[in-house]
């Protein structure tokens, strides 16, 4: 009896061994992250930009800037970090001129320019320094203006949605 308990076990034994003998590895997972101060509460999550009426003689010819141009800007508060912040808008390019956002409409690009230095904000870029937190507040400023893409513009409603990212430092 004693033989065949041992017996028993040892057989036990050795299929739960040769079963973990049968496990491999397939591939890895890397777990990554930072932790961080929390960010910014935007106040001004939601902003329009109506052009209002335009006439397609306006536009004149390709890569002229209609002389209508919207302020806008964007308002954080409770930042709970220090420093410069960054933008990026998620807007795709014209077809046209990958310099400026598509409109949705032939030939017409919607242009975003930096507040402070009227310099060009291309799609799908991040750019620094639009902002610096100063007693736990600040204000991006910007300005839009529509530009023609080709010599002959589309006529149409323009209706574009762009999501931002602030790019924290």
């Amino acid at each position: 009896m004693k033989k065949n308990f041992i017996l028993a076990s040892l057989v036990t034994v050795l299929a739960v061994f040769s079963s973990f003998s049968a496990l491999s590895y397939d591939g890895t997972i890397k777990f990554r992250g930072t932790i961080i101060n929390e960010g910014c509460t935007i106040t001004t999550k939601d902003v329009a930009v109506d052009f209002g009426k335009l006439s397609k003689n306006a536009f004149g010819g390709k890569a002229n800037i209609v002389g209508i141009s919207k302020d806008f800007s964007i308002s954080l508060t409770s930042c709970d970090v220090t420093g410069a912040l960054g933008i990026s808008f998620d807007g795709g390019p014209d077809a046209d001129n990958k310099n400026v956002y598509s409109s949705g409409l032939a030939g017409v690009g919607i242009q975003i320019l930096k507040g402070s230095d009227g310099n060009n904000i291309a799609p799908g870029t991040n750019v620094p320094g639009i902002a610096t937190i100063a007693s736990n507040t600040a204000t991006m400023n910007f300005r839009a203006g529509l530009i023609s893409t080709k010599n002959n513009v589309s006529i149409g409603s323009i209706d574009k949605t762009f999501n931002f990212t602030i790019i924290y430092p």
